[in-house]
């Protein structure tokens, strides 16, 4: 049985009405972490990847010996998330994943929440644009760090997706080694 408690009220019908709240503030963002975050992204942009972190981590959080941090992993390919589940628990992550919008808000409901989302942009039902606005309208699991990982990677979609509060935006096709580079950041386990 899995327990659920604090996330049971999110429901993308009615959970979120209202006026939307204004995304995480990017003022927390050090200067030295902006310069550290672009001279790693560079080389991956030089190499054809769009590579966007918003807001690194301020510091990696205490965490328990021998506990894995978990990521969420929410995109409509099925074979992709097969193998990002793969490649990700290789990695030393506990990895959840979800297709569609009734998993999504199982998964999202499920407790602990994620440590990281990793959120495509194209899903059935609803774009990760709106679940990423969202989630961060919910008490919580607004603070949970977003990763986009999609094919939409118009200039207009990467800052849709940052002002709406994502971390950072990851371009597909991708290496893996790029994705370790935006989750290190992100959770800032470098």
């Amino acid at each position: 049985m899995t327990a659920t408690s604090n996330n049971d009220d999110l429901d993308f019908t009615h959970a979120f009405d209202g006026p939307p709240k204004a995304p995480p503030s990017l003022a927390a963002t050090s200067k030295a972490q902006k310069m550290e975050v672009n001279a790693g992204t560079a080389k991956l942009r030089q190499a054809g990847y769009c590579i966007n972190i918003v807001r690194p981590a301020a510091k990696v959080a205490p965490f328990a010996a021998g506990a894995r941090r978990s990521i969420l992993c929410i995109d409509d390919d099925v074979s992709l998330l097969e193998i990002l589940v793969k490649k990700l628990t290789l990695d030393g992550y506990a990895v959840r994943s979800a297709s569609d919008r009734e998993t999504i808000l199982a998964e999202l409901r499920k407790l602990p929440s994620p440590d990281l989302i990793l959120l495509d942009v194209g899903l059935p039902g609803i774009s990760g644009f709106d679940v990423l606005r969202k989630l961060r309208q919910h008490p919580n699991l607004g603070s949970v760090p977003v990763i986009m990982l999609t094919g939409r990677v118009s200039p207009e979609d990467v800052l849709h997706g940052m002002t709406n509060g994502a971390d950072g935006y990851v371009s597909k096709p991708f290496q893996f080694d790029a994705l370790a580079v935006a989750i290190n950041t992100v959770l800032g386990t470098q």
